[in-house]
C-alpha cells in the first residue's frame, strides 16, 4: 500500500519560506514518518534518497542537511487570539500575535569517514513543536490527505503547494481563496504581474495537475478538468479590474480518499461531525433540494441545533435568485445529524 500524508487543514494556512519541491517532499515524507514515530523523526541517508528524485553522495546529501535546517526553522504559523492582561487590580483586554514555529530541534548527526578523512552525514533528527501535534495527530473531521508517491511525481514549488491546498477540497470539488491570502500561501513575489502569475505559475500548474500520469501501473489525473477564474471587486471589473478572489473547480474525488475520510470520521464527536458538515456546506454555497424546494444554507447554530437557510426560486430568466427565508431545527443531535445527511443526499 502506498503511503498516505494526512494532516491538519490548519497546515495549509502555513507559509513555507522559498521551499524549493525537494523540501516540500522532504516535509511531506516527514508527515508519514511521524505516524510511526510520533513526535521526533530520523532521516537516514537512505531514508532521505528515497524520497528525492536526484541521487545524492553523502557530501551532497550534508549541504542539503544544512539547507534544510535553516528553511525548517523558518517554517512557522501565527496564532491571533484575545486574552486579558493583569496589572494589579487593573485588567486590560488585548489581542495577542503569538508567533510559533512549527519544529524545536534539527539535529545532524556527522561522522569522519576512516576512508576517506571527510564528514558524512549519519543522520537527521527532527523535532516536532507540541503546540502544532494537532495538525498531524489531532485530525477529526478536518483534515488533508494524499499519497506522497504522487506528490512527489509532481516538478515544481508552486504546483505542490497549489496540489496540497486543492487536496483540502478533494471531495467537493471546488475551492475558492481570498487572494492576497492565496498569494501568501503560494509565496508568489508581491511584485509579480498578474500577466506574469498566469503565465509562469496558474497556467503551468493547472496543466500538470490536470495531466494523466502514470502511478503505480495505473492511469491517475491528480485534478480532472481542473480550472480557475477570479473574483473581482465590485466596480473594477474588466482586465484592469482588481482581483478580490480566485476559486478553483474539478472533479471531486470518490473512493479511497473519501473511505478514509470516513474512517476520520468516526473518531469524530457527533458535535464536530455537525460543525464539520455545517462548515462544508457554507463554505462550498451547496444547494439542496428538499420537498420539491431549493435551499441555500446561511448560518447555523449548534446550541440551537438550528439551520437557517433561504429557498431559491428561478427568475424569468431562469437564474436562481433568493425568495423567502426558512429556519430547519431538531430536537437533538441526532436527530440534527440524520437532517443534514438528508440534504447532503439531495444535493441540487
Amino acid at each position: 500500500m502506498s503511503d498516505i500524508v494526512k494532516y491538519h487543514n490548519d497546515f495549509n494556512k502555513i507559509k513555507l519560506p522559498s521551499f524549493t519541491e525537494i523540501e516540500q517532499d522532504l516535509l511531506c515524507g516527514l508527515m508519514v514518518k511521524l505516524k510511526e514515530e510520533k513526535n521526533k523523526v530520523t532521516f537516514y541517508p537512505s531514508d532521505l534518497r528515497n524520497i528525492l528524485k536526484s541521487s545524492y553522495d553523502n557530501k551532497s546529501l550534508l549541504e542539503f542537511s544544512s539547507s534544510l535546517k535553516e528553511k525548517f526553522f523558518k517554517a512557522d504559523f501565527t496564532i491571533i487570539e484575545k486574552t486579558t492582561l493583569k496589572n494589579g487590580n487593573k485588567e486590560k483586554k488585548v489581542t495577542a500575535h503569538r508567533t510559533i514555529n512549527l519544529f524545536t530541534e534539527f539535529v545532524v548527526y556527522i561522522f569522519e569517514n576512516e576512508d576517506t578523512g571527510k564528514n558524512e552525514l549519519d543522520k537527521i533528527e527532527i523535532q516536532v513543536n507540541p503546540r502544532f501535534e494537532y495538525i498531524l495527530n489531532q485530525l477529526t473531521a478536518n483534515f488533508t490527505a494524499f499519497e506522497l508517491a504522487e506528490f512527489i511525481a509532481l516538478s515544481g514549488k508552486y504546483t505542490k503547494t497549489l496540489y496540497r491546498l486543492l487536496k483540502q477540497y478533494r471531495t467537493t470539488g471546488t475551492a475558492r481563496f481570498e487572494w492576497n491570502e492565496f498569494c501568501r500561501i503560494m509565496d508568489i513575489p508581491e511584485k509579480l504581474a498578474m500577466c506574469d502569475i498566469d503565465k509562469r505559475i496558474l497556467k503551468p500548474a493547472v496543466k500538470e495537475l490536470s495531466q494523466e500520469r502514470n502511478l503505480f501501473d495505473q492511469i491517475r489525473v491528480p485534478f480532472k478538468n481542473l480550472a480557475y477564474e477570479k473574483e473581482k471587486e465590485k466596480g473594477t471589473r474588466g482586465r484592469g479590474g482588481k482581483v478580490s478572489a480566485i476559486i478553483f473547480s474539478f472533479k471531486p474525488e470518490n473512493s479511497n480518499m473519501q473511505k478514509l475520510e470516513k474512517e476520520v470520521n468516526k473518531k469524530a464527536t457527533l458535535e464536530q461531525q455537525i460543525i464539520h458538515t455545517c462548515n462544508e456546506m457554507l463554505r462550498t454555497k451547496i444547494k439542496f433540494e428538499y420537498q420539491d424546494k431549493i435551499y441555500q444554507v446561511l448560518a447555523f447554530d449548534i446550541e440551537k441545533l438550528s439551520l437557517q437557510c433561504v429557498e431559491m426560486i428561478r427568475d424569468e430568466y431562469e437564474n436562481l435568485v433568493n425568495s423567502a427565508y426558512r429556519e430547519f431545527t431538531a430536537k437533538d443531535k441526532e436527530q440534527f445529524k440524520r437532517m443534514l445527511d438528508t440534504f447532503m443526499s439531495n444535493i441540487y
